[in-house]
Order: structure tokens, then sequence, then C-alpha cells
């Protein structure tokens, strides 16, 4: 089981899934967080979005290792489930993620010391 997604997420007749391409979705859903400063410990999951950019990125993964050759239609497919993941990482934003920035009040002294 991975953070973003399970095994039984994943479903296409032509691919053949292990815990491997979990692992590799949740790193690359790790690497997208992370350069946009947001960091597992700030999120609530499972969350939507989050698990369907690593569940095409797993079918990314599964189709590029079962691809033989570089005619397979397998390679086609695996570009379209990466551009599909990374079109979905176009909308990460902590607020698309639930993410609410918190802004709280401070102490000033003003005045000579």
């Amino acid at each position: 089981m991975g953070v973003y997604l399970d095994l039984t997420d994943l479903s296409d007749p032509s691919l053949t899934f292990t815990a491997d391409h979990v692992a590799d979705a949740d790193v690359y859903v790790d690497a997208v967080l992370a350069e946009r400063g947001i960091y597992r410990s700030d999120l609530t999951l499972p969350n939507d979005l989050l698990t369907r950019i690593a569940i095409y990125w797993a079918k990314r993964c599964a189709a590029i290792e079962g691809a033989i050759g570089d005619n397979s239609p397998l390679i086609a497919k695996a570009r379209e489930y990466e551009s599909n993941a990374k079109q979905l990482v176009g909308t990460i934003s902590k607020k698309a993620l639930g993410i609410t920035d918190s802004v709280g009040f401070g102490v000033v002294t003003l005045g000579r010391g």
C-alpha cells in the first residue's frame, strides 16, 4: 500500500502493476509537492487530486516497463498517462489541496528602548 494510492486503485488490462509502481508514484507526488513547498504533514489524506496524479504516474511507469522496443503501443500509452499526470500537477495549490494558511496576530512593542 502506498501513501497516495493502493494497487487496487490501478486498472488497465494491458498493464501489469506492482508495488514498485505504487512506490514510484509516491516519490513523484512527494517531489511535485516539495517543489511547491507543500509537505505530507500539511495534508489530510486521502486526497482525490493526489490519488489521481499518483494513479496516472504509476500507470506511466507500468507502461514503460511493459513496452518492448521503441515502437511498442505502450510507449504512446505511457506518454498519455504522463501528460494526464502533468496536467493535474498544474492544478496543485494549497487551496486545491484544502490547506489553509493560518494567519495569526503577533505582539509588537513600539517605543524607545
